[in-house]
């Protein structure tokens, strides 16, 4: 069974530059041993929809044709990969434009762009918003694990690609239900993702409605101990509050 657009399937890869530096990879192994590995960051074979540029356009149409297990490599030159650089991009930006003092090297966020902070000259910093990999010819080892059918699985690894997270879903018929904790409700992120995978799923994976169940769940008890604790940690506070108030009424 090849690949088609379309399709849903669990892939495995590693970036490299072209001089063999790894800058992307879903082995945590690996990551750890390119200084690559970030807390939070899940290491694990992707879902992704082949066809639909949730990986970048040389490897995702180097995907279309494969069969499933298939392991290979693409040279992918950079109008397939992160673009040509572009000078329009890098930008001089006031320092007070910033919460934290910029310095060079530091990746930063303006206007809903990212760009990484190339030199701080008094009050202006120069910033570059390509990608840091425009204009680089890259390439990517990868392994097609599998074509995924089931829908359950489907919905779980976009809901897993797009927000890092696992969710609670069921399918009766053609009908998904996904369970939320209510907190998220309150991320603006999670609220626009949601309807993008809404449709998502709705067009790829075969479904005729998906529902969002908002969950609340009762708060774990507290040990006896653990309560004794906080209340002897609170009592300390009191005490020490009240001693610097009497220490100040005598000075």
């Amino acid at each position: 069974m090849s690949v088609k657009r379309g399709d849903f399937i669990r892939l495995s890869y590693i970036g490299r530059l072209d001089n063999g530096d790894v800058f992307d990879t879903t082995n945590e192994d690996i990551a750890k041993e390119n200084d690559l590995f970030a807390e939070g960051v899940s290491y694990a074979p992707i879902v992704i929809i082949a066809g639909d540029n949730m990986v970048v356009t040389g490897l995702d149409e180097d995907l279309i044709g494969k069969a499933s297990g298939y392991e290979g490599q693409v040279t992918i030159q950079p109008k397939d990969a992160f673009g040509e650089r572009k000078p329009e991009l890098v930008e001089v930006v006031p320092t007070r434009r910033f919460e934290k003092r910029p310095t060079p090297g530091m990746r930063v966020s303006l206007d809903n762009k990212t760009g990484t902070v190339e030199s701080v000259i008094g009050g202006r910093v120069r910033v570059d918003f390509n990608s840091p990999y425009a204009g680089k010819i890259i390439s990517y080892e990868y392994t097609i694990e599998k074509i995924i059918n089931k829908t359950v699985e489907k919905v779980k690894g976009l809901f897993k690609y797009y927000l890092n997270k696992n969710f609670d879903v069921s399918v009766v018929k053609k009908k998904v239900k996904v369970d939320m904790p209510y907190e998220l409700g309150f991320n603006p992120q999670v609220q626009y993702y949601k309807k993008l995978l809404a449709e998502k799923i709705m067009l790829f994976a075969d479904v005729e409605e998906v529902d969002y169940i908002e969950v609340h769940k009762r708060p774990e008890p507290v040990s006896e101990e653990a309560s004794e604790e906080a209340s002897e940690e609170k009592a300390d506070q009191q005490s020490e509050a009240l001693g610097k108030k009497e220490k100040q009424s005598t000075d």
